[in-house]
Formats: structure tokens, C-alpha cells, sequence
């Protein structure tokens, strides 16, 4: 087998974005199939290439995702690279990125077993509201929106959670109800489309995803946040937000497992298979 495109045990048949990756794959003439991470069956030596891509339950299991990572990182050319997987899993990935000069969303940081008041914090940082998520989290488990009105949910919320994960608290970003969330995805390094993220915590907004044509700011950004990772991931995806004074800032890199949007794009799909392809083919020539 060429490439595995791992997958989830609900996504068996791989979601609608990679199916399209599987096909441009195919069409190169390699053998690809999907794999689900925690398949007890699945010999992970036999692809040349492992590629995850919608694992989407990992941060709910993350010690055994990253064990099975270190497993299959031993056997197969697993991409992105563990190291990456490791290092972005866990949202203080954030902190390394502001370190370097990236401009990321104001965020506190809670250890977790540890007590705090989200009352203070909200009001010593003048937020009107405010965003509390886990440190490890995907498809917004765990995240909620605090206003004046809820804010002892909130802070009930939060000592739940603090019992057993490390937690954000971050303003909530207005402009993403109407801007919107910018989520650029880049392969290889390089940009290949955009897409405006409707908003997830807004339960008023009926607004859907869609393609869009990035600012060059916000192009060049996302080109100098994957280069500040250290790595160089097949695929990426950089999500940034505007601040109150329209200055682009960092939500989130996504190395591990995000979704793509090739339905948007489907030329993204065959620059990915095109990727894929050399890697699998620089790999035969050193076998």
C-alpha cells in the first residue's frame, strides 16, 4: 500500500474533503485506503505514508492518539511529522508562537487541578465577553461563550472542567460575526485557499462556510506563523481572527487533523495528491 489516510472509526469511508484526496491519489496511480487510528487490526507498516486527516476524536483520548502516533511514526513515514503532532495537540503551542513574534489572541492560562475566578479575570482585562475552552479540545468541546448575564455558569463551567484540564480564557472576538473566522490552508508550505468559518459560538448567525480571497497581510501571516512552528508540514492550516482595531491575529495552527475544505477547492486536493506523491516516490527510491 502507498498511503493510508487515517481516519476515525465514524468516518470509516473518510470525510467528503478527503475523498476527493483519495481520488486525486488515485488518478497518480497509488494504492491508497482509508485506516482508522485505533483499528487493533491495521498494520501500520504496511503504508509508505500514513497522512492523518480526520481523527477527530484524538482530544478526547489524546494519551492513546500520541501512543498510537509514536507507534506508527516507528513504522510508516507518518505526516505531519510526530513532532508536530506532539507539539500541537496541546494548545500552549500558542505560547511558543507568541514567543517568536506571532500575534495571537490575548489568552490566560489554567493549569489543571488549579482554582481561578472568572469574574476577575474577565473584568481585570476589561472583556465584555469572553471565551473558556480546554488547552486540548477540537470541534469546540468543552467551549463556551461568557457574558455578564452567565457568568457563575461560567465560572461553574470552568472549575468542572479545571478538574481534570489545562484551560483558556480568551475575549471573544467580535468581528467573526461579521468578517469572520480565516481559516488558510497551505500545502507545502504554500498557500492554496481560503475559507470564512461561520461562527460556532453564535447560535444567531446563519451564515455558512465559504471560499474567500485572503488579504495579502493575512497570506503573508499565515506563511510566517508555519515557518515560526519550526516544522515543515505537508499540510497546514492557520485560523486567524481580527482584534478591535482589525489587526489580524492568531487562533489557531492547525497541524494535526483539521479539515481542509477541498470541497472549496478542489485543486488544493490534486496540489496535496501531487505532494503526497513525491514523498511516496522519494521513499521507494531509498528502499
Amino acid at each position: 500500500m502507498d498511503v493510508a489516510l487515517v481516519t476515525y472509526s465514524e468516518l470509516p469511508n473518510l470525510a467528503e474533503d478527503d475523498q476527493l484526496l483519495r481520488d486525486a491519489l488515485l488518478r497518480r496511480g497509488l494504492s491508497v485506503q482509508p485506516a482508522i487510528w485505533d483499528d487493533p487490526q491495521f498494520d501500520w507498516s504496511a503504508p509508505k505514508l500514513a497522512v492523518i486527516r480526520s481523527t477527530w476524536d484524538y482530544h478526547r483520548r489524546l494519551d492513546e492518539f500520541l501512543a498510537w502516533a509514536r507507534r506508527a511514526a516507528q513504522l510508516t513515514s507518518l505526516w505531519n511529522p510526530l513532532q508536530a503532532i506532539e507539539w500541537n495537540t496541546h494548545k500552549t503551542y500558542l505560547r511558543d508562537l507568541e514567543a517568536r513574534g506571532v500575534p495571537i489572541v490575548p489568552t490566560v492560562w489554567l493549569e489543571a487541578g488549579s482554582q481561578a475566578n472568572l469574574t476577575y479575570i474577565v473584568a481585570s482585562r476589561g472583556w465584555q465577553r469572553a471565551v473558556v475552552k480546554p488547552a486540548v479540545s477540537a470541534s469546540a468541546f468543552g467551549t463556551v461563550m461568557v457574558t455578564p448575564d452567565n457568568l457563575a455558569q461560567g465560572q461553574t463551567h470552568l472549575e468542572q472542567m479545571l478538574s481534570a484540564h489545562d484551560m483558556m480564557v480568551q475575549p471573544y472576538i467580535s468581528s467573526v460575526n461579521n468578517y469572520g473566522e480565516r481559516s488558510l490552508m497551505l500545502i507545502g508550505g504554500e498557500l492554496t485557499h481560503a475559507v470564512r468559518r461561520a461562527p460556532v459560538l453564535n447560535a444567531a448567525s446563519d451564515s455558512k462556510h465559504k471560499r474567500v480571497m485572503p488579504t495579502i497581510e493575512e497570506a503573508t501571516l499565515a506563511e510566517e506563523i508555519v515557518r515560526a512552528s519550526s516544522f515543515s508540514p505537508l499540510f497546514a492550516r492557520v485560523d486567524l481572527v481580527r482584534d478591535d482595531e482589525g489587526q489580524p491575529q492568531l487562533m489557531e495552527l492547525e497541524l494535526v487533523e483539521p479539515s481542509l475544505f477541498f470541497i472549496f477547492a478542489p485543486e488544493a486536493a490534486e496540489r496535496m495528491a501531487d505532494a503526497i506523491t513525491e514523498r511516496v516516490n522519494g521513499r521507494r527510491s531509498r528502499m
